[in-house]
């Protein structure tokens, strides 16, 4: 094991217990984020987005490593996340996204988070729930048709906010559409539009906004005059960068660097051992399986596609459908020499012998952000 990698014996957790990890690069976290300020500038907050623990890599662990790198503040789509990240030890400003109710407001205070408000309603009621005055950041609904105020309807959230003394206003905050394929270049002009014009009604309603922002990933690579005074990409700072290139010529690195597990029991198999009935997969003269400990419980497709294979002892050998919750089989015939305990590499580098996240994510039929979020919070990080 690489000795960059921090050895499993010293977790604490049930997890590190399993002989199955991944291997997260926190030095590729940090290089992205310094790559994302040489490219808004220093008057430009930046908001690192931890949605879904942190695309799969650890909210606590991801979230110091941006705020070490010059991050300004981070934003989560959980308050579990949130308050992971802070009993780490994390500081800054902690922006919730709209995923939680006023009921968790004395969490909200006794974590130092701050949420989203989106109506007049729900500026009522937080402003009733907390103890004392506390900062919230309003949203704006430019296009994506998801929570915020519809850009008609802003006026009427910036006037209820401004009336209630217990609510500071941290911030204003949109997010793009931007699903189904990148918008056209009008599409994301019409929603910037509806932006400013929220922003300008923000101001005339007496709103003092230390950050106003809209661009997450694709804006903040694409179209540079968007960055308002604040940017909350998450796909960025995990190396998630489009096939195309980016205007701003960024040069970004993957956070995700392997899927490893252990080998735990090997057998002999042969056509006798079926009875005569129709074995779970094709048996051939000789075969040796070995047994993996993941399976379709740790995010692995079900089934696996052909061809799919792993690598021990630095080569490739065949992976076995069909897949267990728990439990995979490896093809061992052309590696007699492995043992129980050995390891076994889906995805990363085992000598000279390498199965990149690219072909793995082809194979599945998945992208690499819908691999990010398949990432199971049960199966330890191993940080790079």
């Amino acid at each position: 094991m690489p000795a960059q990698v921090q050895d499993a014996t010293k977790m604490r957790g049930p997890a590190s217990l399993r002989p199955t990890w991944y291997e997260i690069d926190l030095g590729a976290v940090a290089h992205n984020t310094r790559e994302l300020r040489r490219l808004v500038g220093k008057n430009v907050a930046i908001y690192g987005c931890l949605k879904r623990n942190a695309y799969g890599c650890g909210a606590a662990a991801v979230g110091r490593t941006v705020m070490a790198a010059g991050g300004d503040g981070l934003a989560v789509g959980n308050i579990d996340d949130a308050v992971a990240v802070r009993r780490a030890g994390v500081m800054g400003p902690i922006l919730l996204y709209p995923t939680c109710l006023p009921e968790v407001a004395s969490s909200v205070e006794a974590y130092d988070l701050i949420p989203t408000i989106s109506t007049p309603e729900e500026a009522v009621a937080w402003a009733a729930a907390f103890s004392r005055p506390r900062p919230v950041f309003l949203k704006v609904d430019v296009g994506l048709f998801r929570a915020g105020a519809m850009a008609a309807d802003a006026p009427h959230l910036f006037g209820a906010v401004k009336d209630l003394s217990r609510l500071i206003p941290a911030g204003l905050y949109g997010h793009f559409y931007s699903y189904g394929g990148t918008p056209s270049p009008a599409h994301y002009r019409w929603q910037f539009n509806n932006m400013v014009r929220c922003q300008g009604a923000a101001a005339a309603a007496g709103l003092q906004l230390p950050v106003v922002m809209v661009s997450s990933t694709t804006p903040v690579l694409d179209h540079p005059d968007m960055d308002l005074s604040g940017v909350d990409p998450g796909r960025f700072l995990y190396g998630l960068q489009d096939s195309a290139v980016s205007l701003r010529g960024a040069c970004l690195r993957p956070a995700f660097r392997a899927l490893k597990t252990r080998l735990v029991m090997m057998k002999s198999v042969g056509t006798a051992d079926t009875g005569g009935h129709p074995p779970p997969f094709p048996i051939a003269p000789g075969m040796l399986i070995g047994i993996l400990p993941l399976g379709w419980g740790d995010g692995l497709p079900r089934p696996l596609p052909p061809g799919a294979a792993a690598l021990i002892g630095g080569r490739r050998a065949p992976l076995l459908n069909p897949v267990h919750l728990e439990h995979l089989r490896i093809d061992l015939t052309n590696h007699p020499r492995a043992r129980p305990g050995d390891e076994v590499v889906l995805i990363g580098r085992q000598g000279d012998a390498e199965i990149t996240l690219d072909e793995v994510i082809q194979s599945w039929r998945m992208d690499a952000t819908a691999f990010h979020a398949s990432l199971r919070d049960h199966i330890e990080r191993r940080y790079v």
